[in-house]
């Protein structure tokens, strides 16, 4: 006879649902780097949510009548219901650090350029240079391998920078995979232990009826409330109507008085308009007495530097005729000691006298008339009269 074989005894549903929900606690814990005191707010959430599950679990196999059809323990079956949960905000980097490369690779090429200008510029003399000749020339930490070393400890920075937030939401794509597939190993559980729920009674249906009708009258209730409120804003606007349609002969009257105000305006504008053609006529009168004016300024000027041209020709005369005097007084005295001798010669000195002083007087007249040149150059005479030599002297 062969010894009967002995069967492995069946797991039941509740220590199933405990088992899966703490390997997944474990898993989550080595995920996120945690421990059981250690938890961050969501991971702690769900944890304390889970573990109220498993104690209602453990009720509804025992079955116990505080795990109704309402209880908590069936929201887990719900799609998304605990990934709802575990689910928190990632810190995310700045969009624009990337571009730091980018700036500081600019801002190497804009000062290259502006020392490169700078140094020929003050040296002109000297033939310019390729400029990215000039650069590769410059010490180090100015050249383009300072340039390639910043922008690698640009990068190297970006990176470190970014690694925490890209850890951070790894990991919080592990959690969420780690909870899916905790819902997908919790629904056979669920389902074997809400099956166990006895049928539903006349009582259940009631309460559930009356859980829902009170949702209901709050619904009623709040759409009543917006229902008067309503009310009262189409009272206000029969209201406003009302006093809209009141005020509209005033408004016609009004309409009525500004068309006239309008008239009055557009006769204001032609009579203005008319009276203002008086106005440009003698605008226009001025400007052509201004155009004569300024034409006899500059005539008047031409004449000014014409009559100081004559004065200074005359000085000038006057000046040479002064010193003829005085060389002819100083010729006359040797004259005048030989008077006795030469007779004859004293006369030909007299007429020579005579002949000077001719000259002095025809000089004079000149002068003269110079001086009423200037006085008419001053306006103090007019052009056009006569000049007469003997009476200006």
């Amino acid at each position: 006879m062969t010894a009967p074989t002995q069967t492995a005894p069946t797991q039941t549903a509740a220590a199933e649902f405990e088992g899966l929900v703490g390997a997944a606690t474990t898993r989550l814990d080595r995920v996120a780097g945690t421990s059981p005191g250690h938890r961050p707010a969501h991971l702690a959430q769900l944890d304390a949510v889970l573990r109220a599950a498993v104690q209602q679990a453990k009720q509804a196999e025992a079955g116990s009548s505080a795990v109704d059809r309402d209880a908590d323990l069936w929201r887990l079956r719900e799609p998304g219901y605990l990934r709802g949960i575990a689910d928190h905000p990632v810190d995310r980097p700045s969009s624009t650090l990337p571009l730091l490369p980018v700036v500081v690779t600019w801002a190497f090429l804009g000062y290259a350029e502006w020392a490169y200008v700078t140094e020929f510029a003050s040296s002109p003399a000297a033939g310019p240079s390729s400029f990215f000749a000039d650069w590769l020339a410059q010490p180090m930490w100015r050249s383009p391998v300072g340039l390639s070393i910043t922008i690698v400890v640009t990068v190297l920075v970006i990176m470190h920078v970014y690694r925490k937030p890209a850890q951070a939401q790894r990991r919080a794509d592990e959690i969420d995979r780690v909870v899916h597939r905790l819902e997908v190993d919790l629904l056979p559980s669920l389902t074997v232990l809400r099956a166990g729920l006895g049928p539903v009674q006349v009582e259940e249906h009631t309460r559930q009826a009356a859980v829902e009708l009170g949702a209901a009258a709050k619904l009623f209730t709040s759409a009543t409330v917006k229902l008067a409120e309503s009310t009262a804003v189409v009272d206000r606007l029969v209201a406003g109507v009302e006093r809209l349609v009141t005020a509209l002969p005033e408004l016609g009257a009004q309409a009525a008085k500004l068309d006239e105000v309008r008239r009055d305006l557009d006769q204001t504008a032609r009579l203005i308009g008319t009276q203002l053609e008086p106005l440009a006529t003698v605008v226009t009168d001025v400007s052509g007495a201004a155009e004569s004016a300024r034409e006899a300024v500059i005539q008047s000027g031409v004449v000014l530097e014409r009559a100081d041209a004559q004065l200074a020709d005359a000085r000038s005369v006057a000046e040479r005729h002064e010193r003829h005097r005085e060389a002819l007084a100083a010729a006359q005295q040797p004259f005048t000691a030989v008077a006795d001798v030469v007779a004859g010669a004293a006369g030909s000195l007299d007429r020579t006298s005579a002949l000077l002083e001719k000259t002095i007087d025809e000089l004079r007249a000149t002068v003269d008339g110079v001086n009423w040149l200037a006085m008419v150059s001053d306006g103090l005479r007019h052009p056009d009269e006569r000049h007469d030599p003997g009476t200006a002297a």
